[in-house]
């Protein structure tokens, strides 16, 4: 007998999917393969939860990220308004930012181009929303004039806990 996923699991697929801008079917193939045969049942409720936002008049934190692009990329007075507002921008902890928030960082900053990031990509922990560990990995493909500080000295941690540390991620193929 196979379980139903939970109201949590249904809602982080359905989160994962907006946040990484790709379908049910590619989320269940990836981190939910035991739910691939609920596929048409979860998109189905998807539907629903999307209709019953709407009818309810609310939005969820995944609408305010998703809309909020959506009116950056279609509205010139709103995107213009916004990137002269916004004359320098800071996003820390950048490794755990998603595709949605990277694009619009990036329409933000693409007027000024005062754009400080702060991340490490040994820390990404927010899979759950999507993160996309590209976003720092090819920060310097994506923004070619940056100039790039590397803080290397930790002092919160003792040399055992670091080299334990960099031990596991250094099998990390990414």
């Amino acid at each position: 007998v196979r379980r139903f996923p939970s109201a949590g699991v249904l809602q982080s697929i359905i989160s994962y999917a907006r946040n990484a801008e790709t379908t049910i079917d590619d989320v269940l193939d990836l981190k939910h393969p035991h739910f691939l045969a609920l596929a048409d049942t979860i998109k189905s409720i998807a539907v629903n939860y999307e209709k019953g936002k709407k009818a309810a008049n609310v939005m969820d934190f995944d609408d305010l990220l998703v809309n909020w692009l959506r009116l950056l990329e279609k509205s010139e007075k709103i995107r213009q308004k916004h990137q002269d507002q916004f004359q320098y921008i800071l996003v820390d902890e950048y490794q755990d930012t998603n595709k949605i928030q990277a694009s619009i960082v990036k329409i933000l900053a693409a007027k000024h181009r005062n754009l400080l990031v702060v991340g490490d990509d040994a820390q990404s922990i927010y899979s759950f929303r999507a993160a996309e560990i590209k976003n720092i990995l090819e920060f310097e493909k994506e923004y070619k004039d940056a100039k790039i500080f590397r803080l290397e000295t930790n002092y919160r941690s003792t040399p055992e806990i670091l080299n334990l540390a960099n031990d596991i991620i250094a099998n990390n193929v990414n």
